[in-house]
């Protein structure tokens, strides 16, 4: 029996303390790489849909252009109707840090900041206030702060200069590498790293009105 028993330990073996810590070194290096790839996933993901959310602003001005031909026709000049830009052609940046006249200490809410809006005496006024309120994430609100727009989400409309052709920036702090059309400056100051943005030009005929 003794023999027997001797025999049976002689053919179980273990694992020494060398091949666990190696083992172990094997599984750490894979995990932390299954982490790595979690969150370049994580970061793709929402940086597709806050280029999601830029493409339904950008479209979003352009469809309230369209509606609205008779002041775009109008918007020739430096300042006036959609074309947001000085006369030295700086370009009127809405979204984060622009000044809405419509948050105040008595327009307190999203319901009444958009009752504001609403109020402005002409349709490019409105539609330039509610679209900057959508692009501070007006659609959802937490503790009092919006939260429905994309991180550092600021846009602009202009008159390129070209007859009857206008274009809508969007642009955001992206949490990967940025990407954004060549001619799309808007905002470049403010974002300098990490920028993402989406571009939407809106050509229009008879701007004269002839």
């Amino acid at each position: 029996m003794l023999v027997s028993d001797r025999a049976v330990m002689a053919r179980q073996r273990g694992f020494s303390l060398l091949e666990v810590i190696i083992t172990m070194a094997i599984l750490a290096v894979g995990l932390l790489g299954l982490a790595g790839l979690q969150a370049r996933s994580i970061n793709a993901e929402a940086d597709s849909f806050s280029r999601s959310q830029a493409m339904m602003l950008a479209n979003e001005m352009a469809d309230r252009m369209n509606a609205n031909l008779a002041e775009v026709k109008t918007s020739t000049s430096a300042n006036t109707g959609y074309n947001q830009q000085d006369g030295s052609s700086v370009k009127v940046v809405f979204g984060t840090s622009y000044s809405n006249d419509c948050i105040t200490v008595a327009n307190s809410t999203s319901a009444l900041q958009a009752t504001c809006c609403a109020a402005k005496a002409s349709i490019a006024a409105r539609d330039l206030c509610e679209w900057d309120l959508s692009l501070k994430g007006i659609g959802e609100s937490v503790g009092g702060s919006k939260v429905g727009g994309m991180n550092g989400a600021r846009a602009c409309v202009f008159n390129t200069g070209t007859s009857g052709v206008f274009q809508v920036d969007v642009v955001w702090q992206g949490r990967d590498i940025g990407v954004v059309p060549s001619d799309n400056t808007c905002g470049s100051t403010a974002i300098t790293s990490r920028r993402s943005g989406v571009s939407r030009v809106i050509r229009v005929a008879d701007l004269d009105g002839t």
